[in-house]
Parts: structure tokens; C-alpha cells; sequence
């Protein structure tokens, strides 16, 4: 099921049915929703709309959708299916990534019901609902870009992504399961659900990642990677003492994990091949930033910890 399909936004749709017949009265109320005659003309209009004009629009929409507004749900529809297409661009994004970056919400799934493409449908819409039900209309503008943006990034903290999950609860951000869930855990390979054995299994990746993991095995605590290990004991100081920010932590974090997946990579670039061009391009899309800003923080990161740690754990580099 799509974005759409999910939050029943068909051409049938009795919320959207409801606003063609409100439509009218909406317009009479506000006249920024005069660029149309009828409901169903809008999603065709704003794509040539000049931006400011498609924005009041939406802002109008907004308005009408908010609880502190006009409080109405209809109006709610109308305002998730003009944004359809940047939402579906969204869950597309995210969908092409690996279920092992993208699918790491706490959430337990039903043994033979697990399917990354459609968890991130069902996510993608249910934010994109609440994001236009609650846009901030008093004090925002840029309705598009801001829902859009906030859709984002609360799929991504509830996926797991550590960057975002850290910002809203640091705690559970820095949680590794230990355990498999007690219940709805995908184990009937005929079915083609995910089994226990095919999730990501490795301890150094759940560690690296400080994301929520399920972890099948039950190596001892001897077989902890002393590398990873440390290198978390590391970027945990760096960031208490404020060597490195989070999002450093988080950026030099995904350098690594990426560099573990390439069987060969560039090492003249320095530092071991991190901030090779191939791992930049790699992250990138993960950090929502340009390669280009990718080596230059990695760079920066690396050398304000060479200067920081030397004898921080007992030797120096």
C-alpha cells in the first residue's frame, strides 16, 4: 500500500469528498482559496503556482485543519493529499535503504507480516497526518517544506536513527537490546518473513550504531570487540567534554559502519580511507548533508579528537 493508500486518499475518499463539498464555503471564508473553483483542480494548480501564493494556500489549509484553527478533519485530508507527492518521494528515500539503517524501531513486528516498504508507508503517512493536523499556522509559513521536513525527521526517530532519536530521548538513544522481543518476532523462513538468524546479529554493529538492535546471539562478554569498544568509550568522552557534537559522533559512527561494508576501498585519502570519496557518497544520504561537508566534518571531527586524546585511555596514538 502506498502513502495514499494508507491514509485513504483515493479518489473515493469520504474525508476528500467531504472537502470538495466544503470547498465553497472554505473559499467564502477565506479568499486565498479563491485560486481554484473546485477541490479536485487544486493539487493540479500548485506545481505552476508561483511559491509564495501555493504557500498561502496551504497556510489557509492549515488553518482550517488545526485544533486551535478551524478544528476540521477534512480539511486535514485536503492539506495530506496536496503534500501526496513530496511524502511518497520521502517513503521512496527511505525504502531504498537497507532495512538494516532504515527498520530499527522498538516496535516488535507479526511473524510473517514484516515488510520494511510497507512499515515505512504506514509510517510516513501516520506523521504526515499529525504534521498537518498540528502545523503551527500562528507563528510558521513554508507549509510544504516545514511538514515535509518534520515527516522526515519523525520517521526517522521512530525508526531509530540515532541522530534524531538522541535529540528527543538520549537515553533509549544509547539502549542496545540484549534480548529477542518476547513476542511477534519474524521466525517462519517459509513464509518469507525475516527470520531471528537473518537480522543483524553482530554485537560491534549494534555497538557502533547506539541504536536498538536485536541480538540472537549469546557470545560472552570476552568476545566484545576491544576496537568498537573502545572507539565508543572514545566518542563518549569526546562528547561530554565537548571535543565533538553529537551529530560528530553520529557522522564519524556511519564513516565506520560504511567502511566495514566495503571489502576494498581508498586508503590515500588519510585516515584509513574514512573520508575516501566512495564512503563520503555512501553517507551522505544518511546525514542528509553533501559529500563534500561530509569529509570536511569527518576531517574535522578526527583531528580535534587527535588533539584531545592522546593518553585519554592509557596510550598514545
Amino acid at each position: 500500500m502506498s502513502v495514499g493508500d494508507q491514509l485513504n486518499l483515493d479518489d473515493n475518499s469520504g474525508l476528500l469528498d467531504q472537502a470538495r463539498s466544503k470547498w465553497g464555503t472554505w473559499v467564502d471564508a477565506d479568499s486565498r482559496l479563491a485560486v481554484v473553483a473546485e477541490f479536485d483542480d487544486l493539487r493540479a494548480w500548485l506545481p505552476s503556482a508561483d511559491p509564495e501564493v501555493a504557500d498561502e494556500v496551504l497556510l489557509a489549509l492549515a488553518m482550517l485543519a488545526a485544533p486551535d484553527g478551524g478544528d476540521d478533519i477534512a480539511a486535514t485530508a485536503a492539506l495530506a493529499k496536496c503534500l501526496l507527492p513530496g511524502a511518497c518521494r520521502l517513503a521512496g528515500w527511505l525504502s531504498r535503504m537497507p532495512p538494516k539503517e532504515v527498520f530499527r524501531d522498538s516496535q516488535p513486528v507479526q511473524a510473517g507480516g514484516w515488510s520494511a516498504v510497507e512499515r515505512i508507508d504506514e509510517l510516513v503517512a501516520s506523521q504526515l497526518w499529525i504534521e498537518a493536523r498540528t502545523f503551527p499556522w500562528r507563528r510558521l509559513r513554508k507549509v510544504a517544506a516545514n511538514i515535509l521536513a518534520n515527516t522526515r525527521v519523525g520517521v526517522l526517530r521512530e525508526v531509530g536513527d540515532f541522530f534524531h532519536v538522541s535529540r528527543a530521548d538520549r537515553t533509549w538513544a544509547n539502549t542496545t537490546l540484549v534480548e529477542s522481543f518476547s513476542a511477534g518476532d519474524p521466525a517462519d523462513r517459509g513464509s518469507g518473513a525475516r527470520s531471528i538468524g537473518e537480522m543483524p546479529t553482530e554485537r560491534a554493529a549494534g555497538a557502533l550504531h547506539h541504536r536498538p538492535g536485536i541480538l540472537a546471539d549469546s557470545s560472552g562478554p570476552d568476545e566484545e570487540p576491544e576496537a568498537a569498544e573502545e572507539l565508543l568509550q572514545l566518542l563518549a568522552w569526546a562528547c561530554e567534554c565537548n571535543v565533538i557534537s553529537l551529530n560528530d559522533r553520529y557522522l564519524l559512527l556511519c564513516l565506520v559502519d560504511e567502511a566495514d561494508r566495503v571489502k576494498t576501498r581508498n586508503l590515500t585519502r588519510g585516515y584509513g580511507g574514512l573520508l575516501s570519496d566512495e564512503l563520503s557518497k555512501r553517507v551522505a544520504p544518511r546525514v542528509g548533508v553533501a559529500e563534500a561537508t561530509v569529509r570536511r566534518h569527518g576531517k574535522r571531527s578526527i583531528r580535534a579528537l587527535a588533539v584531545a586524546a592522546p593518553g585519554k585511555f592509557g596510550h598514545d596514538e
